[in-house]
């Protein structure tokens, strides 16, 4: 153990110091020294485990065989059928969905050059998938009847079928032949490998291990027990997996467990891979996944050995990633990613990480989430006890001294230096001060600013100088600068600060910061400054401020740190992830949308924890190797350059299914969908088996979608109703981050035009059109000649009426009036020769009479530019005049304009009301009163004449004549009379709010 001593930290001549009183040395037991990190040889692959089960979507939670396709899509048989894996979701096939495949529970999988997936099961016989059509295959293909459990695709495409009874089988042409028949050795095959020199490896049950190269078959090793897995590692090396004897080794004609060996839990080897890179993965029965590494440390996978699970199956995919099956647990996959979770030493291996810094003499430091300062030591947090030699309250800020050591703040106020060991408290002059520190600076010129809860900012001298204090400095959460160069304040609550020759000044939201507050700084080899916000990222240079935009508004979110690596890479450390960007691209300008230079990091790339550490710097850290050391709220991350994955293949973007209307239809060429379609759905891949949700989409419509529609990680595209047309389908799917275009395809789609959507139709309702015009036209002219025609009728009889009868009774009425003056003139009494003449008279000037109403009658015109009461005045005048009848007219309501044929009809019906009253009524008055209201038109007509009984006297030819034109006009009439009672008759017409 080494003490640490506390002490206080005198000036030296020539070095930095602080004059105060020597206190007490204090001894804290450690778990080791506290020694420096030298130059770190590059650490193992960082790789994380991920797991697939039913709830996943993985049809069973056994996965007996692994095969990549030529495609890319991951093949899993497991007890209860077949599921292709695309990286972002599980298709299945089993009896239900392809009826040829009579037995399910699938063994093994191999995939040939021709794009066949071929299927052996628990029963005899094989399946062969291809190009999503299933055939089974038997004897009349020439294989055994027994199961065939184990397949194999040579590098050279030949695949070879191990049955669990009979010789070994090769497929030649479309049929399978054994190997050396005339031999016919009654193997029972149990595992098959091929070497790097092409030589074919067959382990057998109580057969030994034997050899196949150059057609000829050589034993070579004995072993009586059953070899159940092989693998043959780049340098040769033959690894075999025995179920009674464990991991065995090829060495001279024997086999023999490796000394390693032995730190093996003595269990059943289910499975063997030897990795490209060097590595050995051993998996067993009830003990889980062991991995030894080319540096030859044996480790085990997560999930044992002190969990009980079985590895059935193991799979190298194109990218590198591990794929395990195994019996009742389940899909996993070990994945390589650049980030490695650094876990906490203790109870509590995800504490959360608050600060992290790196000293001059290597040592990487941090603060946990309980307020613990914490080394990092052989791949883990070492917490370093303190004890209560930092006095009142715990540590809560650090940095690191130019000079060696580490500088820490406490909440209580206290500020210390530890260095080799020795903790030693740094003075304050004029006392402590009574606040909390929250983060801690050391500038290029050795001046070290301690940013305080309340009191501001102190600047503390190198040479024990007086401090400066700047109290309106407050909330500093973030520094940079300072030497030769202006230094620079992040202040959550004032903005970014600039304290320079002429002093110190704010610049917050109203001077284009864009935000209240600033909570990280980086100062690039430029000069210019990156500042993180609650609000994104901005630049400050040449005295302005300049704001990003980015894909999903990465970089529009609460930034928590920056940093830059050696390749003028930008790290930001936010509440979603880490992102990376180039310095070059950002200063070009990111696009709002689509592709770009912009990489995300998450828990899917290795980080413990989504959310990364917001608050006092340093929220991350790059070290002097290169490292990146990212605080989150589950632990420390690192990224080691020097081991990082191998980047991605390449993913392969294809059209999944197309559906219109729940049909399945083609997914390549035109695709023709038929009249009436209503809702197309078009469902796209990218098969990226380990970051498929990464890869993001955009699809557009030519003819109906303006732009492109940008939906993330969305597999799918719905249209409804599309109108006929041909138009292409374009995707677009990229990696964010990749600098290569993004992979496109098209699909042209046809909607055929239903029968009223074609031009015939259209020219069909043109002519119909046309016809219809011409119809009402012709019908217009009908009623305009047969109204003329009745006009000149009523005109003709009127000049018959006026020129014949009414000339006649004129010339009656002289002759008699002569007669009449002639016999007045006469001796003798003229008298009852006169009366007879008086009464011939009256009844030719009452028949003129009566023909000149006649007249009137055939043509009621209202006179221009009358209104209705006008009109009804001059028609009581011609008919009334002469006979001492009293006439009134009166008018209430307001006035609106009526139709002609209203107003002439009523003008006919008044006409009729008014002649009966005159002839049949003998009245001495009549009142005619006209009533507008909004919906409808009143018009009244009362008489003190003999009146009658409506129901024996209103079947005459005018009542009958006014009550059809009232039917006509959805009109109606009220009769109210009685013999002696006078008539008051009143008509109702609605008034129409609109006229064609």
């Amino acid at each position: 153990m080494i003490p640490i001593c506390a002490g206080s930290h005198r000036p030296r001549r020539g070095g930095v110091g602080w004059c105060a009183a020597t206190v007490a040395c204090l001894c804290a037991a450690l778990s080791g020294p506290l020694t420096a990190l030298g130059p770190a040889s590059p650490k193992p692959q960082a790789r994380i485990q991920r797991v697939w089960r039913s709830e996943a979507g993985l049809q069973h939670d056994t996965a007996t065989a692994l095969i990549e396709g030529r495609d890319g899509v991951l093949w899993i048989g497991t007890q209860d059928g077949l599921m292709g894996f695309d990286g972002a979701r599980f298709e299945r096939f089993s009896r239900t969905e392809a009826p040829a495949f009579a037995h399910h529970d699938v063994q093994c999988l191999a995939a040939t050059p021709d794009a066949s997936l071929w299927i052996g099961t628990s029963q005899p016989g094989l399946f062969r998938l291809k190009q999503g059509v299933l055939s089974a295959l038997g004897p009349a293909e020439g294989l055994p009847d027994s199961p065939i459990l184990r397949l194999l695709e040579d590098r050279r495409g030949i695949l070879w079928a191990a049955p669990a009874e009979g010789p070994l089988l090769r497929l030649e042409g479309d049929r399978f032949k054994p190997v050396f028949p005339e031999e016919a050795r009654p193997f029972r095959i149990r595992a098959l490998a091929e070497g790097p020199d092409g030589a074919l490896w067959i382990g057998t049950a109580g057969s030994g291990l034997w050899r196949l190269q150059n057609q000829r078959l050589d034993l070579a090793a004995l072993s009586a027990g059953d070899l159940t897995a092989l693998a043959v590692d780049p340098s040769g090396t033959v690894w075999v997996g025995s179920r009674d004897q464990g991991l065995l080794s090829l060495v001279e004609g024997r086999l023999e467990p490796p000394a390693w060996g032995r730190t093996l839990p003595a269990k059943p080897i289910t499975a063997l891979h030897a990795a490209r890179n060097g590595d050995l993965w051993i998996g067993t029965e009830q003990a889980g996944l062991f991995q030894r590494t080319r540096d030859g440390r044996l480790e085990a996978a997560p999930g044992g050995p002190k969990t009980r699970w079985t590895v059935l199956c193991l799979l190298e995919d194109r990218a590198g990633t591990l794929w395990i099956g195994s019996e009742d647990r389940g899909l996993r996959a070990s994945i390589a990613v650049p980030f490695q979770p650094i876990s906490t030493a203790g109870p509590e291996p995800e504490a959360p990480a608050r600060m992290v810094c790196q000293d001059a003499a290597g040592t990487v430091w941090c603060l946990t989430g309980d307020q613990s300062l914490g080394q990092i030591r052989e791949g883990r947090v070492e917490r370093v006890p303190l004890g209560g030699v930092l006095g009142p309250g715990p540590p809560s800020a650090l940095w690191p001294r130019r000079a060696g050591g580490l500088w820490i703040g406490t909440r209580g106020g206290g500020l210390f230096l530890l260095d080799q060991g020795r903790l030693e408290r740094v003075p304050w002059p004029g006392g402590p001060p009574a606040d909390g520190i929250v983060s801690l600076y050391e500038d290029p010129a050795g001046h070290l600013w301690v940013a305080l809860a309340r009191q501001g900012l102190v600047k503390l001298p190198p040479g024990g100088g007086e401090p400066q204090l700047f109290p309106l400095a407050r909330g500093v959460v973030a520094m940079a600068g300072g030497g030769d160069s202006p230094f620079y304040l992040a202040s959550t609550t004032l903005g970014l600060g600039v304290l320079d020759a002429g002093g110190l000044r704010w610049l917050g939201s109203a001077q284009g910061l864009g935000s209240a507050g600033a909570q990280a700084l980086h100062l690039d080899a430029t000069g210019s400054l990156w500042i993180g916000t609650t609000d994104g990222l901005r630049l400050f240079r040449k005295g302005a401020f300049q704001g990003f935009s980015s894909p999903q508004g990465l970089l529009n979110m609460g930034i928590h740190a920056i940093l830059e690596d050696t390749d003028q890479r930008l790290w930001f450390s936010t509440s979603q992830g880490v992102h990376r960007a180039p310095r070059s691209a950002l200063l070009q300008g990111l696009p709002p949308s689509g592709p770009a230079l912009l990489a995300s990091f998450d828990h899917s790339d290795g980080l413990p924890a989504r959310e990364t550490h917001r608050g006092a710097q340093p929220a991350a850290w790059l070290t002097r190797e290169g490292d990146l050391w990212i605080p989150t709220s589950r632990g420390l991350a690192r990224l080691d350059p020097r081991a990082q994955p191998p980047p991605p293949p390449p993913f392969r973007l294809q059209l999944a299914k197309v559906l219109n209307d729940e049909a399945t239809l083609p997914t390549q060429g035109l695709l023709t969908l038929p009249p009436g379609n209503h809702r197309l759905e078009i469902h796209y891949t990218a098969i990226s088996l380990t970051d498929a949700g990464k890869v993001r989409f955009r699809y557009r419509l030519e003819g109906i979608d303006p732009g492109w529609n940008e939906v993330g990680d969305r597999r799918f595209a719905v249209y409804s109703s599309l109108p006929p047309g041909t138009r292409r389908f374009l995707l677009q799917a990229w990696r964010p981050g990749e600098d290569r275009p993004p992979q496109e395809l098209s699909l042209p789609i046809t909607v055929q035009p239903s029968f009223h959507q074609r031009p015939l139709f259209w020219a069909l309702c043109a002519a119909a059109a046309g016809l219809f015009v011409w119809w009402l036209l012709r019908l217009r002219l009908q009623q305009v000649e047969a109204r003329s025609a009745v006009l000149d009728e009523r005109n003709r009889m009127a000049r018959e009426i006026h020129d014949h009868l009414a000339q006649g009774f004129t010339g009656v009425l002289l002759q008699l009036e002569a007669a009449e003056a002639r016999l007045m003139r006469m001796e003798g009494d003229p008298e009852p020769v006169l009366t007879r003449l008086g009464h011939a008279r009256e009844l030719a000037a009452a028949s003129l009479q009566e023909a000149r109403r006649s007249v009137m009658a055939l043509s009621p015109r209202k006179p221009e530019g009358a209104d209705l009461l006008d009109s009804l005045r001059i028609l009581s005048d011609r008919l009334l005049a002469g006979t001492g009848i009293q006439v009134e007219l009166a008018q209430s309501g307001t006035p609106r304009p009526l139709g002609p044929r209203t107003e002439e009809e009523l003008l006919r019906m008044a006409q009729e009301a008014l002649t009966n009253a005159l002839r049949h009524g003998k009245a001495r008055w009549v009142r005619v009163t006209i009533q507008h209201g909004s919906r409808q038109v009143r018009l009244r007509i009362e008489d003190d004449g003999q009146g009658f009984d409506p129901s024996k006297g209103a079947s005459g030819y005018g009542l009958r004549s006014i009550r059809e034109t009232l039917r006509q006009l959805r009109g109606h009439i009220d009769i109210d009379s009685g013999p002696g009672l006078g008539t008051r008759i009143t008509i109702t017409l609605p008034q129409r709010r609109w006229r064609p």
